[in-house]
């Protein structure tokens, strides 16, 4: 039987923000937008400052305990995570921690999310163009070894999604580039999965037709680029939501914590060797060709390195010596990832290891 996971209700375009938040008494919010999201409100509510610890854009264990004990003395009927995924990511878990007291963090990595249903209901809230943790079931957070955990499970979904393009126009040209690029990889794995669910897979092959027209416009500034990269990473959203993801997310969660990288700067320094390793396993490549107006795998391989180049993403090969040393281990642990079962291509860790010291060497 196939599903399609969504939130309850998902609103997108200008105004959206003011409408959606009537009956919100709380709202999560990072520092850095606070006071511009502050000036849209049109009622008072509380406010909980969201302050993460890391520096690549995912909340740290202790973020979510500490937001689980803000919540828990508020009490909330109705919050709103407002920012980029360390904000929504950090409630959803917090919530979930908060209605599951003989469960931690430790325990998900192992037996999962649990399914249990909230007292407290979660709008999230975009304000960058490329997570699409407002749609989407999944949650990352890094534990104390740098390392990040992608968790999964319905009780992550929030019950409406907000994608009001006028907050993402002032985004900054770098978070532009690297959530723009990670919405392309979540498009492009989505539809190469291993999972067949066709709305999710018409999804997922239209986001990287929007992305492909828009993103370099994007990342130096057009408004009108930039809400159609919002609107990509919704539909990316719904695509890996429900049809997972692959290798390029398994390995940048092992990278991106450890060298302090943001992770959709990860994703797109992996993503043209990610393509070249998994086009021998699959056809649909070539369906992502055609919508970009290319015509072979290799032409997007191609097209990503010259998008990577425009936006000012670096090659793996700037990791260094450090990296290609931890390779091994980051290989032996990429091979364990859930998200090795939907990879179009099956690969042992000795594979990988192969693989990613032939990808350092070729950008080097």
């Amino acid at each position: 039987m196939f599903r399609l996971y969504t939130p309850g209700r998902i609103l997108f375009g200008h105004g959206t923000f003011e409408k959606a938040l009537g009956d919100c008494d709380l709202i999560v919010v990072s520092p850095s937008i606070k006071t511009k999201i502050l000036q849209r409100m049109k009622k008072e509510v509380e406010i909980i400052e969201f302050k993460r610890s890391s520096k690549t854009g995912e909340p740290l264990e202790r973020d979510v305990h500490n937001l689980k004990d803000s919540l828990e003395e508020t009490k909330p009927k109705v919050v709103a995570a407002v920012g980029g995924g360390s904000v929504i990511d950090a409630t959803k878990l917090a919530l979930v921690l908060m209605y599951n007291r003989n469960i931690d963090l430790k325990n998900m990595y192992i037996k999962g999310v649990p399914n249990t249903k909230r007292k407290t209901s979660l709008i999230g809230v975009e304000t960058t163009a490329g997570t699409g943790t407002g749609i989407s079931a999944a949650a990352v957070v890094i534990d104390e070894n740098s390392v990040k955990h992608g968790l999964v499970g319905e009780a992550l979904i929030c019950d409406r999604a907000i994608y009001d393009p006028s907050l993402v126009i002032s985004m900054s040209r770098e978070t532009a580039a690297y959530s723009g690029m990670d919405a392309l990889t979540h498009a492009i794995e989505a539809y190469t999965s291993t999972i067949e669910n066709m709305p999710a897979d018409t999804m997922a092959l239209k986001a990287v037709e929007l992305a492909g027209k828009n993103i370099v416009k994007a990342v130096n500034g057009d408004e009108k680029s930039r809400e159609m990269m919002h609107y990509a990473n919704m539909m990316a959203a719904i695509g890996f939501a429900n049809s997972r993801l692959g290798i390029c997310h398994a390995l940048s969660h092992k990278i991106g914590g450890r060298f302090n990288i943001p992770h959709g700067k990860i994703n797109a320094m992996l993503l043209p060797h990610i393509i070249s390793f998994n086009s021998t396993a699959t056809n649909r490549y070539n369906d992502i060709a055609r919508v970009l107006g290319l015509k072979t795998p290799q032409d997007v391989v191609e097209w990503v390195k010259k998008i990577n180049k425009e936006t000012g993403i670096p090659s793996l090969a700037t990791l260094g010596e450090k990296f290609y040393e931890m390779i091994p281990q980051i290989a032996r642990e990429t091979e364990n990832d859930g998200l090795m079962k939907t990879n179009p291509r099956k690969a042992k860790a000795e594979e990988i290891e192969k693989f990613l010291k032939e990808s350092f060497e070729k950008d080097a």
